[in-house]
């Protein structure tokens, strides 16, 4: 599907204990400062079918891989119709904590055809013109959650599982529109070199 689009669309994408959340702020720091229009979108939304997934996740509520494929899907299609496409179309940066490469990434580790899930998104969401894979070994993240959260680890958040995640990233992140990127380094590091991966593809009319 085309969609009529001036700005510029990028996907930050990894498994839980990345330090996606941590780079979003540092990234966004860093386009405030040199005044580049922009939006941070976050997936899961606080929409109806957002808040219906959490709720799921928090009270571990059983789903199959295809109905929580089902709200997210729902759930982004309001988030590209309301948000997405709207900012796009105004020449903005458009930075999206998990898109839909999640759902490629999360519900075909647990057995879903993954091009099938990459067919139906792009039926009715713009690609994204940079995806940043934040790799990390799964019992790195995993560890990272425990001691930074000190919560419990849900069910997206065991190992084997992870590593089959983070298999399907790095498939992501090794096509033309990706890179990988090592967390298992300092934030500074990281960030640098997600900002270097953003100048070497952001059009020069987005630096005012």
């Amino acid at each position: 599907m085309s969609h009529d689009k001036k700005g510029f669309l990028i996907s930050i994408e990894g498994i839980d204990g990345a330090g996606k959340s941590t780079q979003i702020k540092m990234l966004q720091r860093w386009m405030q400062d040199r005044k580049i229009e922009h939006v941070i979108l976050k997936e899961p939304t606080a929409g109806q079918y957002g808040r219906e997934i959490a709720r799921r996740a928090i009270a571990h509520e059983a789903t199959s891989t295809e109905e929580e494929l089902w709200l997210f899907m729902e759930d982004r299609k309001e988030d590209v119709e309301k948000n997405i496409l709207p900012a796009l179309r105004a020449g903005k940066v458009v930075v999206m904590d998990r898109y839909y490469q999640s759902n490629i990434a999360y519900q075909g580790a647990r057995g879903l055809d993954t091009e099938k899930i990459r067919e139906e998104n792009e039926r009715f969401s713009p690609r994204p013109d940079l995806v940043i894979v934040l790799d990390i070994d799964p019992a790195r993240g995993l560890s990272r959650i425990v001691n930074q959260r000190k919560s419990q680890l849900d069910a997206f958040e065991k190992e084997e599982y992870l590593q089959k995640v983070r298999n399907i990233f790095l498939d992501i992140g090794r096509q033309p529109n990706g890179v990988i990127i090592s967390a298992d380094q300092s934030p500074e590091k990281v960030h640098q070199e997600i900002v270097k991966a953003i100048e070497e593809r952001l059009p020069a009319d987005f630096f005012k």
